[in-house]
């Protein structure tokens, strides 16, 4: 079986509304509320065929002020979706909280392929509405999942926010997956030393035998290679816009420098923000603004 693509990514609507549309998810999941597949529609406000779809970040409660991001892009002329990731939000299966399930050390793999599956049918649900150019935008966990769902499907943009690659980074240096590391530690899976030692020479040398993001299962010397933005960032060739956070305790300095420096794209730019992970949404406007005119150049 191939990473992803042995899974269909062709559409299937179960429901549509003027704000909202469901549909099956392509992707096999013992949790029902994770079978359905939730599109939040924010039409262009201008007489426009082009679309872009956000994906949020892990959380319980960043949903709502995410929202402003597609809300903003339809005032701009943009038919914006923000998709549900699974496991989150009306997708979050009873007796868990919203994203805890990606906070398991479990079938880790198969999580972030149901997230691209859906994400990759969302997009190919999205080019059947509108034939104008389609983007690509990810918010921190969402930055990862639109990294990887770009090697596979041709975005006319890219923009990432405060997101990056190699989990050797993410794992042990971030705030936010100190329940990994205690799991980790406690099943003797693995830890701080021995993740070093995976993602030096063997991990790149790894990178550099890839020529194609259609990776076959359990092929990879790790397992958390088949799934690491950075295994798939030279496949990204879409224009591509990012932003770092200067203050980041979610994602370390150079898990954001390294993806950016990895992406196969010809035209990419980084940002700035003098702020934390979470404050970055005090920087909103220029994130759109910046956005919206690096879209616009390459339209």
């Amino acid at each position: 079986m191939k990473y992803v693509s042995s899974y269909s990514t062709q559409p299937v609507v179960i429901k549509e509304t003027k704000e909202k549309v469901l549909l099956k998810s392509n992707y096999p999941s013992e949790y029902y509320e994770s079978s359905i597949l939730p599109l939040y529609f924010f039409p262009s406000k201008t007489d426009s065929n082009k679309a872009l779809l956000f994906i949020h970040g892990l959380g319980t409660k960043n949903i709502e002020y995410l929202k402003w991001f597609p809300e903003q892009f339809s005032r701009l002329g943009y038919n914006s979706y923000l998709m549900i990731l699974p496991y989150h939000f009306e997708r979050t299966p009873k007796g868990f909280k919203s994203g805890e399930l990606f906070l398991k050390p479990e079938y880790l793999r198969e999580k972030f392929e149901h997230a691209i599956v859906d994400t990759l049918t969302s997009l190919n649900y999205i080019k059947s509405m509108f034939d104008g150019k389609k983007y690509l935008m990810g918010f921190s966990f969402g930055g990862m999942i639109s990294t990887i769902s770009a090697a596979y499907f041709k975005v006319d943009g890219l923009s990432l926010c405060v997101t990056g690659g190699n989990f050797y980074h993410i794992t042990w240096k971030s705030f936010a997956t100190k329940v990994l590391r205690v799991k980790y530690e406690e099943n003797k899976e693995c830890n701080i030393e021995k993740c070093r030692e995976l993602h030096g020479k063997d991990f790149y040398k790894y990178l550099q035998s890839l020529n194609s993001p259609n990776i076959t299962k359990d092929s990879a010397p790790m397992p958390c290679y088949e799934y690491d933005p950075l295994t798939f960032a030279k496949f990204v060739k879409a224009p591509t816009i990012m932003f770092r956070a200067i203050f980041d305790i979610f994602i370390p300095k150079n898990s954001t420098l390294e993806l950016f420096e990895k992406l196969g794209s010809s035209e990419k730019e980084i940002y700035t923000i003098f702020s934390g992970h979470l404050t970055s949404y005090v920087f909103r406007n220029k994130i759109l603004k910046k956005t919206d005119e690096f879209f616009k150049k390459r339209s």
